[in-house]
């Protein structure tokens, strides 16, 4: 019922202190000197192999993610599609997303403390196994004619604790995963093969939906997490944050997560800026299929039609950003959020073939968008601390996203999808006009 990064991804505490703007930002070049210390050496006996081809376990977890994300593309479309079959109601959809990134505001902080405590790879596995078994429980009412509205409010929540976790271990897990100077290709690559299961899904799980029923089509993704776990268990490296030398108490490393980010001035402008364009867009995908299927009476095939070209689109990007690697991540990001407000726009009324190919533009920057802003995070944050890090930025981004679906729910109830199209493009627009006023994001970049 997630993707597995989109914005997800995919979130104000630390943004709020004396200052929020530096006049002159380090950027990745000029991190404290701490960070680098704290990342220790890049290459030493037992690290993973400079090649990514031949490097066993990311090819393991590249498979078994990638097969992962086939069935998330496919619930990412199918569940609205079936809440609004079962209710009728944009609201209702609006509660669906609410519990579906709640976890993150709740559990998201101590979720960054355990994966830099625990193992990574076996809380990627045993999240992977808990969401096989509450995913599947929304077939099965469905094909025993049980409450399935009921059942989706009662294991969305759940569904997504789990998923907040493994979030956690698997952003922390990159580095230990491919080393620390392959992590900007890997994210790329991992974009990439996500991007191929959300090109084949929302297409396949349209026509699912419209054949099949979307309760039936929603099976497929339990499989995938299953998948998934079995693929974990053949990984060797155990993928664990180095040992500490003194205990610490979960409260403490919680706070030493937030107190990172809080001093990194470029890491949390750009954080702030990543974080409000997560919340005006965290009901999009609901408003799309509200404005497509009810507004425009277009069905549920054009649906799957206008996100698989957004996933196309995020194919594209990501394959440019392996290649590419841009390094101005603030500009990448100011243009992303020029370009999916336009994008939003010119999906209002045009006729399906333009409305694919907006889909696919703003696709292309999404994924540059995405990689750039998890490169950059991941490369100013000490492998001590990936974990902690990575929910403190969760827990704002994706933790305040219940605003955006609550608030998107309500208006498609108030003023019809149109009016609430049009609503998210403009607001788009303004943020990234206010944000591009920041010296701390236009400067954010990768060091050459």
């Amino acid at each position: 019922m997630t993707a597995p990064s989109k914005p997800s991804a995919p979130p104000a505490g630390p943004l709020g202190h004396a200052s929020d703007v530096d006049p002159s930002p380090p950027g990745l070049e000029e991190t404290p000197p701490r960070l680098d210390d704290a990342a220790g050496p890049r290459r030493e006996d037992g690290a993973p192999p400079t090649e990514l081809r031949r490097n066993r376990d990311f090819l393991i977890v590249l498979v078994g993610q990638g097969i992962s994300s086939l069935g998330d593309a496919i619930t990412n479309t199918a569940l609205p599609i079936l809440v609004l079959l079962l209710t009728g109601s944009g609201f209702a959809m609006g509660v669906v997303g609410v519990l579906t990134t709640l976890p993150d505001l709740i559990i998201g902080l101590p979720a960054g403390a355990f994966a830099d405590r625990w193992d990574r790879r076996k809380m990627m596995l045993w999240s992977d196994a808990g969401r096989a078994i509450l995913t599947a429980a929304v077939p099965i009412s469905v094909a025993v004619g049980g409450p399935t509205m009921a059942v989706i409010l009662l294991i969305t929540f759940p569904l997504n604790v789990l998923r907040v976790l493994w979030l956690a271990a698997y952003t922390a897990a990159v580095p230990g995963l491919v080393g620390r100077d392959q992590v900007p290709r890997a994210n790329a690559i991992f974009e990439a093969v996500f991007n191929v299961g959300w090109v084949v899904g929302p297409a396949l799980a349209g026509l699912l939906a419209a054949t099949i029923g979307p309760g039936a089509t929603i099976a497929i993704d339990a499989l995938t997490f299953a998948v998934s776990a079995l693929a974990l268990l053949l990984v060797r490296r155990p993928l664990r944050a180095e040992a500490r030398a003194e205990p610490t108490h979960i409260l403490e490393d919680v706070r030493e997560g937030i107190r990172f980010v809080a001093h990194q001035p470029t890491l949390r402008a750009v954080l702030a800026l990543w974080t409000t364009v997560s919340v005006i867009t965290a009901g999009f995908t609901s408003v799309l299929i509200y404005y497509v299927t009810v507004d425009r009476g277009l069905g549920e095939a054009v649906v799957g039609v206008v996100l698989s070209a957004f996933a196309m689109g995020s194919l594209t990007g990501s394959i440019l950003a392996a290649r590419l690697a841009p390094k101005a991540v603030g500009r990448v990001m100011l243009g992303g959020a020029f370009a999916f407000g336009m994008a939003t726009l010119l999906l209002i009324g045009t006729p399906v073939p333009v409305m694919v190919a907006a889909a696919f533009g703003a696709g292309v920057i999404n994924a540059n968008v995405l990689v750039a802003y998890i490169s950059l995070r991941t490369m100013l944050s000490p492998d001590a601390l990936l974990g902690r890090v990575g929910a403190t930025a969760r827990t704002l981004s994706i933790g305040l996203s219940p605003i955006g679906s609550l608030s998107a729910g309500l208006a498609l109830d108030a003023v019809g999808g149109t009016a609430t199209m049009v609503a998210i493009g403009s607001l788009l627009l303004l943020v990234g006009g206010g944000f591009a006023l920041r010296p701390a994001v236009r400067r954010a970049r990768l060091a050459a």
